[in-house]
């Protein structure tokens, strides 16, 4: 097991050192975190692009009918795309959470070993860990629905957060998918208010964030539109999805955009687990 003490992250935090915390180390290391995160992205979303996934997109601002034509076309696919989306997010996830664990405590890490280490011992256990924590909080959602919709958003609320840290289980205690769901129940409800009021905040930036970046990234797509202006011929054809397919371009686009925010889920996760292990081992009994 990893010498977890040794870790910078692990010391007391409040909720403001807990975002301050997630934001210097996103910096810090921000190249590897977002060259790996576009590279596992780019190829998610190049696979949705070769499918004909924008089709969908199209026909939906077009015609509900011939979406749902579209739609049915692509049922088969989506299983595929769904069984590699959770293993490429489960191997990102295992390299996000190895490289950021283990490059604190061993400066001289080479990537290339954590590469190899993290798709060894904790690639699998990252991909049952995210089915299992999707089926969780999906099966939570539809008791909570039972219990009207409050109850549904208590429960996504509630699982969202007790689940968070157990990424970072996985790594840094070197637990199975199993294990990680267990641990992090015991762990998440040593400070579960301050957790939450954390999770919140990084939630409400994040927003802002997410904001941001979306106008920028919708640039390409104002010029578009600026450039049919003239060419339209009426109000309704200048909102056209078709003019507005960049081809390959979209991927891309979409891609950078999610590999700058991604890493910030993976590093509050790590920030957090840290923050409730220094505060379960302080509050441990003394052994005299």
């Amino acid at each position: 097991m990893i010498d977890i003490d040794k870790h910078s992250l692990y010391k007391e935090m409040e909720v403001d050192s807990v975002l301050s915390n997630v934001f210097n180390l996103y910096f810090k290391k921000f190249i590897v975190l977002f060259v790996s995160s576009f590279i596992a992205i780019f190829i998610m979303q190049f696979l949705f692009y070769q499918l004909g996934f924008l089709k969908i997109y199209e026909a939906s601002l077009n015609d509900m009918d011939e979406m749902l034509r579209v739609y049915s076309k692509l049922v088969g696919k989506i299983a595929i795309v769904s069984v590699v989306s959770v293993v490429l997010y489960g191997i990102l996830n295992a390299f996000l959470y190895t490289y950021l664990i283990k490059s604190d405590i061993d400066p001289e890490a080479r990537i290339g070993d954590i590469i190899i280490e993290s798709f060894r011992k904790y690639a699998i256990h990252m991909v049952f860990y995210l089915i299992l924590t999707m089926l969780m909080i999906i099966g939570g959602m539809l008791v909570g629905v039972i219990a009207f919709i409050i109850g549904s958003i208590v429960a996504l609320i509630y699982l969202g957060t007790v689940l968070l840290p157990g990424g970072a289980i996985i790594v840094a205690e070197e637990k199975n998918a199993i294990e990680a769901i267990g641990r992090t129940f015991s762990l998440t409800h040593k400070d579960f208010w301050s957790v939450l009021g954390s999770l919140v905040l990084f939630m409400l930036i994040m927003i802002l964030v997410s904001i941001g970046i979306a106008a920028v990234s919708a640039i390409p797509f104002a010029i578009i539109f600026f450039d049919y202006w003239g060419e339209a011929g009426s109000f309704k054809e200048m909102f056209n999805a078709k003019l507005y397919n960049i081809g390959i371009w979209t991927v891309l686009i979409n891609s950078v955009t999610s590999a700058v925010t991604y890493p910030l889920y993976v590093i509050i996760s790590i920030v957090l687990y840290f923050k409730l292990l220094y505060v379960e081992n302080e509050n441990k009994p003394q052994v005299p």
